[in-house]
């Protein structure tokens, strides 16, 4: 079983928007996003807010449908924005969820693109795949000995109390009877 089949399902999101990242070092961010605006997984520098990231894009890809569906070019796949410090890119991930890739300046639009495109197609089976069966793990079983039995006081025979006596078997007899009350009378 493959890294991208085995843990939760956000452990294998972010697994594959690190192997995004690390397949393509001119992308400096990354992140899944639903439909409605809500992150389910991100790979962001500080500076950039998941929540806002998240908002934005599902801004962008409902204008962006609506544009496409509006002039006639059926099903939107993509939306490209060009900057004058970098490229962002919004796949969709198969009708599961968007794609969100944040490029330097000077990254090569087209290798971006396949390396996106093909993180994606990852996300959506990772989005689509039942989540693994995670086995409880084996109890631990300790054999802790049983304090040694000792006989009821209606059935003890006469010889135990000396066994009580003896050092091994302290006497828990009070030394002391109760001490008098606050106000110095015995109690009742």
């Amino acid at each position: 079983m493959s890294d991208l089949q085995t843990g939760s399902r956000a452990v294998r999101l972010g697994r594959a928007l690190h192997d995004l990242l690390a397949q393509a070092p001119e992308l400096e961010a990354a992140a899944v996003v639903s439909f409605d605006g809500l992150a389910m997984a991100s790979a962001l520098p500080p500076s950039m807010d998941e929540d806002r990231v998240a908002a934005m894009s599902a801004a962008l890809l409902s204008l962006g449908e609506r544009a496409a569906q509006g002039l006639g070019r059926g099903e939107l796949s993509q939306v490209y924005i060009e900057g004058d410090t970098g490229t962002v890119f919004l796949v969709s991930a198969e009708n599961e969820a968007v794609l969100v890739a944040v490029a330097s300046e000077g990254a090569k639009t087209g290798l971006m693109l396949y390396e996106v495109r093909r993180a994606a197609a990852v996300i959506a089976e990772t989005l689509r795949s039942e989540q693994p069966a995670t086995p409880f793990p084996e109890p631990v079983l300790q054999v802790v000995p049983s304090p040694p039995a000792v006989p009821e006081p209606s059935v003890m025979p006469a010889y135990v109390p000396a066994l009580v006596e003896s050092p091994a078997w302290p006497s828990y007899a009070p030394a002391d009877p109760l001490p008098p009350s606050v106000d110095g009378r015995p109690w009742s």
